[in-house]
């Protein structure tokens, strides 16, 4: 069985694991058991740890030797005591000396190992810095190789800590077969290829959707700073019905152009507050809030929170409405017979109509 085969329960607030089929493999009577690694399950109760098996035999006893255990990794868990870090193996016997500022979990004969000065290396299986300290960041090893940067850019060294690709990538995926995909920044371009370890790099038009993406994204801009200007010469945007209802939106959808129009006319606004603002034209509030709806998934969230001093202009909102860049997330679908693919210059006209 793979570790996400099994199930952690409850009962009360005590943990405990049960096989696919429902069995019991560690009764609910602890504070935390976490899913196994390296075949053996990570059980805490209060300040103690032990290590269970996958038929949930006791391994190693509980203990409070160390201020804090990882879980077994090739062998080994990480261990802290008296404020570095080391590590013991499935005997529990202590293998490497806690001496590290930092050390993350054993990768292919590798743990990636940080110092005092926020730089990182790596020890090999006996505990030896084969890795100097000198990267801001270093992943841990996958398929021979490991990436480093500095967040903003990437490159690969292998386990000997040989750079085999310069550190000029904004992203690097995971090598197969002696080739990674790659992806670099010009300007304000984005290109993506295939790199072969030790070889050139074949570049594809995968990113070319997100180029155009990006270039209408601020034609967009540029006309929304038109349009608001317009609006504010003749009164307020928010006098306009189809400008209030584009800008207002409580949906768990992302929708780019709302997003984009309403950036560009907070600028006009008086801050009042935590994302609170004020029209200085007609005293409209709005209140924007960015909701998080998974891990990767925000969407900006708008309403009209207080009541203004408006006259209404222009026509009504319509039953389907232009759209020039959409909408991202879950459930887009749902918006499909609302709203319509349509141009930048339309969606413009439709505000200020």
């Amino acid at each position: 069985m793979t570790p996400g085969d099994y199930i952690q329960f409850h009962e009360g607030n005590k943990m405990g694991i049960r096989s696919p089929e429902g069995d019991i493999i560690i009764p609910a009577i602890y504070d935390f058991v976490a899913y196994p690694s390296d075949g053996l399950f990570t059980v805490t109760e209060g300040d103690y740890t032990a290590y269970f098996d996958e038929a949930g035999n006791q391994v190693l006893p509980f203990s409070n030797k160390y201020e804090s255990y990882g879980n077994f990794t090739e062998g080994k868990a990480r261990v802290l005591f008296q404020g570095k870090w080391g590590f013991i193996n499935k005997a529990g016997w202590e293998v490497i000396t806690p001496q590290f500022h930092y050390t993350d979990d054993f990768s292919e004969g590798r743990a990636i190992v940080r110092n005092e000065k926020d730089q990182h290396g790596a020890i090999d299986e006996y505990g030896r810095l084969v890795i100097d300290y000198r990267f801001p960041v270093l992943t841990n090893f996958e398929n021979g190789y490991a990436k480093f940067g500095d967040l903003k850019t990437w490159g690969l060294i292998d386990k000997a800590g040989n750079i085999v690709v310069p550190q000029q990538y904004i992203s690097i995926g995971r090598v197969y077969r002696n080739t990674v995909t790659v992806q670099v920044q010009d300007g304000e371009l984005y290109r993506e290829g295939e790199l072969t370890i030790g070889g050139g790099v074949t570049w594809n038009n995968n990113l070319d959707y997100l180029n155009e993406l990006n270039q209408r994204k601020k034609q967009f801009i540029a006309a929304s700073e038109q349009l608001v200007q317009e609006m504010y010469a003749a009164g307020c945007p928010c006098e306009y019905q189809r400008f209030r209802h584009f800008i207002e939106w409580k949906n768990p959808v992302g929708f780019i152009d709302q997003e984009l129009l309403f950036s560009v006319f907070q600028k006009r606004l008086q801050v009042i507050g935590t994302d609170l603002y004020r029209c200085d034209h007609c005293g409209t509030h709005y209140k924007q809030q960015w909701s998080q709806y998974s891990a990767f998934l925000w969407v900006l969230n708008v309403i009209v929170s207080g009541a203004a001093n408006l006259i209404n202009k222009g026509t009504e909102v319509p039953a389907t409405i232009p759209v020039a860049l959409g909408f991202y997330g879950y459930g887009v679908e749902k918006y499909n017979d609302k709203y319509e693919e349509s141009d930048i210059e339309t969606v413009m006209n439709y505000l200020r109509s």
